[in-house]
């Protein structure tokens, strides 16, 4: 059966995730982390990709990244894959893939990439792991609440909405994820990433892949509330 076609259009957000090979371990410790962090970072810039927001959990990977070109996220995570599976290995005295086959990917709407954004934050809070985001350490959280933990990441322009000021932008971001997400939301973008399917409206699907409407499942009719409102909070 031939692969399915990847859904990337340079300059849009995608959600990515990549999974331990029988979603056994793949961080052991903080070392781990610091190591994928870091090469994520260097393969992010040589290939053009702009890192957004991550998370770390123990068996698996969450990013949110903006790719310059058509292939920069393909090779992107080829790099880190490769270099990170030959470190692990390495260092826990082991052999063979350390990966559950290919990446899974899905193109996030612009007006949806907050929650999206949201979504890769709260995820080791949602999987038990933690009680409250500020708790993990492997996740961009601390960062857009002003930890300036990742330096390196870089903030999309929805984001930049969300305020005037960082102090703004910080405190009505941290409100967002303490707001949580609905359930049928969560469940949305988890269908769109396992299927690597675009996790878009019909506006902007019918915009966007008018001319291969196959590429990409509705998932509701219209926009979600305008993230801007976020401003008013205090």
């Amino acid at each position: 059966m031939a692969r399915q076609a990847r859904t990337v259009i340079p300059g849009q957000a995608m959600h990515v995730m990549v999974r331990g090979n029988n979603r056994e371990t793949l961080f052991f410790g903080d070392e781990d982390r610091g190591i994928y962090l870091e090469w994520l970072r260097e393969a992010a810039r040589l290939f053009g990709c702009a890192v957004h927001a991550f998370a770390l959990m123990p068996n698996h990977v969450h990013l949110l990244m903006t790719p310059q070109n058509e292939d920069s996220l393909a090779k992107t995570m080829q790099s880190l894959g490769r270099r990170y599976a030959q470190y692990f290995n390495q260092q826990h005295q082991r052999s063979g893939t350390i990966w559950e086959g290919r990446y899974r990917s899905s193109l996030i709407d612009p007006d949806y990439f907050l929650r999206c954004q949201r979504y890769i934050e709260l995820n080791p809070v949602r999987a038990g792991y933690e009680s409250s985001p500020q708790d993990s350490g492997w996740t961009s959280f601390t960062t857009h609440i002003g930890g300036n933990a990742e330096p390196w990441l870089v903030d999309h322009q929805q984001f930049w909405k969300l305020g005037n000021t960082p102090f703004e932008r910080q405190m009505n971001w941290a409100a967002f994820v303490k707001e949580g997400a609905p359930h049928w939301e969560d469940r949305q973008i988890t269908e769109s990433l396992i299927r690597s399917k675009p996790w878009v409206s019909d506006i902007y699907a019918k915009k966007l892949f008018k001319d291969t409407p196959g590429l990409t499942q509705i998932r509701h009719r219209g926009r979600p509330r305008k993230i801007s409102a976020l401003n008013s909070v205090t």
